[in-house]
């Protein structure tokens, strides 16, 4: 599985949880990470990807986003 398909993956897996936002890609130093977006560092979902530390083999990096509302 590449980054794109554990980025795709997890948002499908994860958008009808509380607190996600949304997520995208990243990159810290040589290495792709997927970089969770949420609406606060305490939210089951938040709590749960730190604990894992990783998704489908890439490592995760939680973004406090806050709510995002379109308009």
């Amino acid at each position: 599985m590449n980054i794109f398909e554990a980025k795709d993956d997890l948002a499908q897996r994860y958008r009808y949880e509380e607190g996600f936002v949304g997520v995208g890609i990243s990159h810290r130093g040589n290495e792709d990470t997927l970089r969770v977006y949420v609406i606060d560092s305490r939210s089951p979902v938040a709590r749960k990807l730190v604990q894992d530390g990783q998704y489908r083999g890439f490592p995760i990096e939680i973004e406090v986003s806050g709510k995002i509302q379109a308009f």
